[in-house]
């Protein structure tokens, strides 16, 4: 009697599952749509989604955990400091020498894993993306970005499987990893107090095997790289901190992002990089908006009144946001 109900429990949840399945391609191929619409507008990114013939069980493929990144941009579309290129060319150099470390050195011998991992650190909007896309683009490799959102399953064990599942099909793919806001699921180990804590160290558990097996390039993306997981730093390679840029830096990144704008004569962009304390993604987003106002005031080109006024449009909305932040710091939960 026992036995029929837990069958007949199963099959129900396997249908609802499939249903759930079901849902989620759908949703996936209006997304897709949305995002061929964007692209036509400049959208720079390929995010591959679920084919039509995709069989939902198949293990080459899940749409749902990775978002793939052709990548486009190179170095030349990064605006970094001096400290930050040398990091990365000592990085490009152990890349590129990897075997020879490994094999030839026997540093396998001394070294937990084979995987070449990086943490990225820093403010939201520094170029850590960007940076991780242009590496991607030297090495001629795929970059796979995953975010923690995708990766928790509200059943138990479920999670530690996506995590599995993304590596196997990096490996396969000769991907560079991109663990998005990284510090979610590589923090600091939890005293368990609850079923939830032990699937969140159980998680990061199968992170760490994962990583030790895999024999590709992991970066890790953090705002907060302290939070880290000591078991995680020893098996981190090196670890660039990415600051705010300072007025030559913003400059330099006003120009790039305008370069192929209509500008005014009276544009100066070293007073605006002055007046300005922006990080890239804060620049991007005001050049875009600067672009917005001259053409909804029937201008010919931009002025640096309309770079002056979206800037302080992005300024007053970051501080909203810093403030909602503080006020509420108290009473956020963060996982991990």
């Amino acid at each position: 009697m026992i036995e029929k109900k837990v069958k007949d429990i199963n099959k129900e949840v396997g249908l609802l599952k499939k249903e759930l399945n079901v849902l989620k391609r759908n949703f996936r191929k209006k997304f897709n749509l949305i995002i061929n619409e964007l692209q036509k507008f400049g959208y720079d990114y390929e995010i591959i989604l679920e084919p039509e013939n995709q069989e939902l069980d198949s293990h080459e493929y899940y749409p749902s955990l990775i978002e793939k990144i052709i990548p486009k941009k190179s170095f030349k579309d990064v605006i970094l400091n001096e400290d930050i290129k040398s990091q990365l060319n000592m990085a490009l150099s152990q890349i590129k020498n990897h075997n020879k470390l490994m094999n030839e050195w026997k540093l396998s011998n001394i070294q937990d894993g084979n995987a070449l991992s990086m943490i990225f650190s820093g403010p939201s909007g520094t170029g850590k993306t960007l940076t991780a896309e242009a590496l991607a683009k030297e090495l001629k490799n795929k970059l796979y970005i995953v975010r923690y959102s995708n990766l928790v399953d509200s059943f138990i064990g479920e999670t530690g499987k996506n995590i599995v599942k993304v590596f196997e099909i990096a490996k396969k793919n000769k991907a560079i990893l991109f663990f998005d806001e990284a510090d979610a699921i590589a923090s600091s180990r939890t005293n368990i107090f609850s079923s939830t804590d032990s699937e969140t160290n159980l998680t990061k558990n199968v992170l760490l095997k994962e990583l030790e097996k895999f024999d590709g390039i992991v970066i890790f993306a953090t705002n907060l790289a302290s939070n880290f997981d000591k078991a995680f730093e020893r098996r981190i390679n090196l670890h660039i901190n990415f600051k705010m840029p300072n007025i030559d830096e913003r400059e330099q990144i006003w120009k790039l992002l305008s370069k192929a704008l209509p500008l005014n004569k009276d544009v100066n962009f070293n007073d605006i990089a002055k007046e300005f304390e922006f990080s890239g993604g804060h620049i991007k987003n005001s050049v875009i908006n600067a672009a917005r106002l001259a053409i909804s005031n029937n201008s010919d080109d931009i002025k640096k009144e309309h770079f002056v006024k979206a800037a302080r449009l992005v300024r007053e909305g970051r501080n909203i946001l810093q403030q909602f932040e503080d006020e509420n710091k108290d009473k956020l939960n963060y996982l991990g």
